[in-house]
């Protein structure tokens, strides 16, 4: 689907117009990103709609603009995180442009397409649109801006890994590089972070799922991931 079509979709110039009115309440730069506009992007059925912010607007005000919003539209929020919109500037003060947060925080260049409150989808990297069109996985630079965590590095490679194997796509040579030269950010991470990623990958795959999944993560030396026990 052109990127045309998707903009003229009644789903997304609903959203558009919801994004609209939490600016019209004080949050900066609202976007919808990852999942939902990823879904769009190739084709396939939208999960959950997140939304990210900058300035000085809190969480618990958002989340209740954004029922208000909802309700005052007559939209189902089942779709919509409701509880998860997310000011990322709170998070992390280095941030003041939403672009920042995308290149930052979210994993690839076709997660960081963005939609944004003037009803127009917009490529942060530059690759996103193309890179789509070819399942292409190309990392966001983990190497610019503020020091990661080993835990959000970690987040990262992982969930390359996924998209490899679950969504079939072709990884760049330099994210085969980042991702399999990654693997020694496993023994900097904490027992809390350890114990996140084992739960949030066992919550990814199907038990009759993971076996098939561990071979493809196992060639980006990832593969003992499945084999760890978070009771340990």
């Amino acid at each position: 689907m052109q990127k045309e079509d998707i903009e003229s979709l009644p789903e997304v110039v609903q959203a558009a117009r919801v994004l609209k009115k939490l600016e019209g309440h004080g949050l900066e730069q609202v976007v919808i990103a990852s999942g939902w506009t990823r879904s769009l992007l190739l084709n396939l059925i939208p999960n959950d709609i997140d939304l990210s912010y900058v300035g000085p607007v809190h969480y618990d005000k958002a989340q209740q603009y954004l029922a208000e919003i909802l309700s005052e539209e007559g939209i189902d929020s089942a779709l919509w995180d409701t509880t998860g919109i997310w000011n990322a500037q709170i998070a992390n003060p280095a941030i003041t442009a939403i672009e920042q947060h995308l290149l930052r925080d979210y994993v690839c260049s076709i997660d960081s397409v963005y939609l944004a409150s003037d009803g127009r989808l917009h490529d942060t990297t530059g690759f996103g649109f193309t890179d789509a069109l070819s399942r292409t996985l190309r990392l966001n630079d983990l190497e610019t801006g503020d020091p990661r965590s080993p835990k959000a590095k970690v987040y990262i490679y992982l969930e390359g890994c996924r998209r490899i194997a679950k969504f079939g796509w072709k990884p760049t040579p330099e994210t085969v590089d980042a991702i399999s030269q990654g693997t020694h950010e496993w023994s900097n991470l904490s027992k809390e972070a350890v114990l996140y990623l084992i739960d949030r990958l066992k919550k990814k795959y199907q038990p009759e799922e993971r076996a098939i999944a561990q071979k493809v993560y196992a060639e980006y030396g990832w593969g003992f991931v499945f084999d760890l026990d978070p009771t340990a």
